[in-house]
């Protein structure tokens, strides 16, 4: 399952759902940014295949991900961290820097990646790695606790 926002020439937003390469859209005149309030019967009525717990639960963590705004070079460093950058698929989520780095306490902050609470190095670095919602967001698919594990 993934999710796509367009904006829209009436300043909405036109918000996709992909499963299974087929789309399914909704437009939203004024979309929020959280649907955590959301029941299942709200969500199924813009997108039918919606149509479980589980998919809603999906489909809330995937949307707060719209709305989450990085600059380019923090997508490649969130794709070198989790391997991206030399495979097709990631294999590690783990990336070895200063602890004062500014771009990945910024990911820390926007709940997209986790910072080591170990004291830094003799040279001031720490290990970061990518949040379940950090990896779902820079493959830009939901992914499960297992698959998220295994990196």
């Amino acid at each position: 399952m993934r999710l796509e926002k367009v904006r829209n020439k009436n300043k909405g937003y036109n918000i996709y759902l992909i499963i299974a390469n087929r789309e399914y859209g909704s437009y939203w005149t004024s979309p929020p940014k959280s649907v955590d309030h959301a029941d299942l019967e709200y969500i199924k009525d813009r997108y039918p295949k919606i149509n479980t717990n589980i998919r809603m639960n999906q489909f809330k963590e995937l949307y707060k991900n719209l709305w989450i705004e990085i600059t380019e070079n923090q997508k490649g460093i969130m794709k070198h961290c989790i391997g991206l950058d030399y495979k097709k698929k990631p294999y590690r989520n783990y990336f070895f820097t200063s602890y004062k780095n500014e771009e990945w306490n910024n990911l820390v902050t926007k709940g997209l990646a986790i910072k080591s609470t170990k004291e830094p190095d003799k040279y001031d670095c720490v290990y970061f790695w990518l949040s379940k919602q950090g990896v779902e967001f820079i493959l830009n698919k939901s992914i499960s606790d297992k698959v998220y594990n295994e990196l």
